[in-house]
């Protein structure tokens, strides 16, 4: 805890340490991190929510423990997401989240140097399981609307991923984009290359 009773994780190996401890090995985790960074982005948004109900564990959400409400905030998911993706680091991919996420900034940015590829998260806590759709559509608008995917800030990126993932409890929603960079500096939607393996 800080001095302002903050939650602080020192280091990217506590990190991996603690989001260990919540959901178990990381490596059971790889296939679903590997199709985030690598898409196709239908089969991150297909297949995220299920593994997370399965994956997650109980005493992270419920009132186990002592938990004040059994809603899974913002917070622990930006947390618990920058744990996991710690793990990409030694596959080439350089992980940051913002300072001030959760206060309208980017929550989770991936870039990868040599392949020219990046992927930018951004997570919502739902008030309710029913707001779970619009809250993830509204991430996803976020990611735009704040110029999050500005090129000068993507330096040499020509492919982005980008995820508005929205939770409630144990629940998640996630809706994506793939999107190319054209010769006029141009963000473009296109199809994930991608091939499915579902």
């Amino acid at each position: 805890m800080t001095a302002h009773d903050r939650f602080k994780i020192p280091n990217p190996e506590v990190m991996t340490d603690w989001a260990r401890w919540i959901i178990g090995d990381v490596e059971s985790w790889d296939d679903i991190l590997k199709t985030c960074v690598d898409g196709p982005v239908s089969d991150f948004t297909a297949k995220w929510p299920n593994f997370m109900q399965q994956q997650r564990n109980p005493k992270l959400a419920g009132k186990v423990r002592g938990a004040v409400s059994r809603k899974t905030p913002e917070r622990i998911y930006n947390v618990l997401f920058w744990g996991l993706m710690q793990s990409l680091r030694v596959k080439g991919w350089e992980v940051s989240i913002e300072p001030r996420a959760g206060g309208g900034y980017i929550d989770i940015r991936l870039r990868h140097r040599r392949k020219c590829m990046a992927v930018l998260i951004e997570l919502k806590s739902s008030e309710m399981q029913g707001d779970m759709e619009m809250d993830a559509n509204k991430a996803l608008k976020q990611i735009e609307e704040k110029n999050y995917r500005n090129p000068e800030g993507l330096p040499n990126i020509r492919t982005l991923r980008e995820y508005g993932i929205a939770g409630f409890h144990l629940s998640s929603y996630v809706k994506g984009r793939y999107l190319e960079l054209d010769d006029q500096n141009q963000w473009v939607e296109k199809d994930d290359p991608m091939m499915s393996v579902s």
